[in-house]
């Protein structure tokens, strides 16, 4: 079981009351209590295994038993050696309390600090064990108890620091990316094993231990491999790997770097990804369901492996969206008159956003756009949501068609920046000159000077809106929603 801080930490006190009461403790079995609890001397196996923390542990706990009654040891705040940091925190502490009779203190210490060893018959069993007692402390998740079983695998000091080493770079290789060892560790099991229904991950990352049957190094390579190629997805810059990186699902990473890991060529990845695009909206879109997904996004997995074409895996899709009438609802949903009601509180889950920019992404000729973040633009009504009784949108669109078509998806488009009220409300006429980048006078402020508007990104789609259109009506509405 672990117990590592409470140990270090009580070796520590040991160390530092034998040093600052060396001449007071006139019971020479205080003396030799206070020794045996930092010294190894009955026993040939050490107390503290520094082995799973990091290569430099076990000498920066030396260091701290060594120096932390050296003066410079308390003036230095940029030491990073945390052993030697509580041992100077006890020593000034203890000196602070001042405390009288130091004997009693030790015999008391040491009659009521007792120290359990807890056997374990299995890992499941200990980490229930340790969640219990490590209530307030750090919890020990999967990965650490996978870390110490590669430990245990490997008979020479040297193998073992070499993983520790590996491991710790690897951890913080995933952190400047926003990512955890769990996260990846999950990701690469999904890899493995890509089955809908999974077990506990510390009783799974042992099990596909022993079937892979690789020596320790060997199996982190394969997970440094995965890594680097969830790398290479990350720098995609294509628009269908844009667009997918709207969507939040671990089987979607997963799926791509296996075409990476199985040396699919470059134009068959392009391929797979506008695939990935068709299947994710659409199921998006539509409100399909992740436990429905989740087996076609396995069997996709498993096709990618088999190093299997393209066109196979759009088979597999295809009868996703068949099967569960995918297509039917994804354009029932995008003719829905009050789509943007619907969407307009931002949730993780909204896909109106993402439909749009795919809209624009279509458009462009350009095959590696810059990545629009859903921040920075705000949804336009090319129809004002409330247009002026005087404005000639009153005149163009009567009251049923204004129901009809001012939250459809025919009536939005994109714009840069924040929402402006006073423009979103003006006459096509002069909504066409700020789509196409324009600015348009709004009037004058208080001291009489002539305000003016203009938007920050005119994305292309907008653009056109304003060149192949002279007015915005019914009929041009009907176009736009048929194209």
């Amino acid at each position: 079981m672990d117990g590592q801080q409470r140990l270090s930490t009580f070796i520590l006190l040991a160390k530092v009351l034998a040093d600052l009461y060396n001449d007071c403790l006139s019971d020479p079995k205080n003396l030799e209590c206070l020794q045996e609890g930092w010294k190894d001397r009955h026993t040939e196996r050490k107390r503290l295994s520094f082995n799973t923390i990091g290569s430099n542990a076990e000498y920066d706990f030396q260091d701290a038993l060594e120096h932390f009654n050296d003066s410079q040891a308390s003036k230095n705040k940029n030491n990073k050696n945390n052993y030697l940091k509580n041992a100077v925190c006890l020593k000034d502490y203890l000196r602070k309390k001042e405390i009288k009779n130091i004997n009693d203190f030790i015999e008391w210490l040491y009659s009521n600090v007792k120290f359990i060893t807890i056997i374990c018959p299995s890992i499941d069993k200990a980490l229930r064990i340790f969640n219990v007692l490590n209530a307030r402390g750090l919890p020990l998740n999967a990965t650490d108890i996978f870390k110490g079983e590669l430990l245990k695998e490997l008979a020479k000091e040297e193998d073992q620091k070499k993983l520790v080493s590996r491991w710790n770079a690897l951890s913080q290789k995933c952190s400047d990316n926003d990512l955890t060892m769990e996260t990846l560790f999950s990701w690469y099991l999904t890899y493995l094993d890509p089955v809908t229904s999974r077990g506990k991950m510390e009783k799974e990352l042992v099990t596909w231990f022993n079937i892979l049957n690789k020596p320790p190094l060997e199996y982190l390579k394969g997970v440094e491999d995965f890594y680097n190629a969830y790398c290479e997805v990350l720098e995609m810059q294509d628009w269908h790997a844009h667009l997918l990186s709207y969507k939040d699902d671990d089987h979607l990473c997963v799926m791509l770097c296996a075409s990476l890991l199985h040396r699919y060529s470059e134009s068959e990845i392009e391929a797979l990804k506008e695939l990935l695009v068709k299947f994710y909206y659409q199921d998006w879109v539509a409100g399909g369901k992740q436990s429905t997904r989740e087996q076609t996004c396995c069997n996709i997995i498993k096709a990618l492996k088999e190093k299997k074409s393209v066109e196979d895996i759009a088979s597999v899709v295809k009868n996703h969206l068949n099967i569960n009438k995918i297509t039917q609802r994804f354009r029932e949903n995008l003719k829905d008159d009050h789509l943007y009601e619907k969407h307009k509180k931002a949730s993780k889950n909204s896909w109106l956003r993402p439909i749009l920019i795919l809209m624009e992404y279509s458009m462009s000729d350009d095959p590696k756009p810059k990545r629009i973040e859903k921040n920075d633009f705000h949804v336009e009504h090319i129809l004002p949501q409330k247009p002026d009784p005087s404005s000639q949108w009153m005149k163009d669109f009567s009251e049923e068609e204004r129901g009809l078509y001012t939250h459809s998806l025919a009536n939005l488009t994109l714009l840069g920046g924040t929402k402006n009220t006073q423009t979103s409300n003006k006459d096509f006429k002069e909504k066409k000159e700020i789509y196409m980048g324009n600015a348009v006078k709004l009037g004058k402020d208080k001291r009489g000077r002539e305000k003016t508007f203009k938007v920050m990104t005119c994305y292309k789609m907008t653009i056109d809106i304003a060149h192949n259109h002279t007015e915005w009506t019914p009929k041009s509405l009907e176009k736009r929603r048929a194209d």
